[in-house]
């Protein structure tokens, strides 16, 4: 992921206990059209894994962390809003290349919204 356009609206930190939460916290989400942005982000070598995901109705950024609920699976954070999604791809130009890496999910979601992640480097 990697942010381009410093004019991206800031977006407050917002985090959902699940996917179902989140979904149903805005119906627009449950049936809009999702743009994957990385199914592997890691936070370290053996650590968990993460999905981001754009959603196009709302244009919101999101990351879900994988894994069993009782291990902080399916917890959301929304990092940043985008309404154009030529305008978002060209900001995350590069992501492929760092999804996968062990420490990508900070470098990726620091690019994304730098705020989102100031304090876990």
């Amino acid at each position: 992921m990697g942010r381009k356009d410093a004019g991206w609206p800031a977006v407050a930190p917002t985090r959902y206990s699940s996917l179902s939460s989140f979904y149903n916290a805005d119906p627009r989400r449950i049936q809009s059209r999702e743009l994957d942005v990385g199914l592997w982000w890691r936070e370290d070598e053996d650590g968990p894994l993460h999905r981001a995901a754009w959603v196009s109705d709302t244009g919101e950024l999101y990351l879900v962390r994988l894994g069993p609920g009782t291990q902080g699976g399916g917890r959301v954070e929304l990092l940043a809003r985008v309404r154009d999604r030529d305008r978002l791809e060209s900001a995350l130009e590069g992501w492929r290349e760092q999804c996968g890496e062990p420490r990508s999910l900070w470098h990726g979601c620091a690019r994304a919204q730098p705020a989102s992640v100031a304090g876990r480097a």
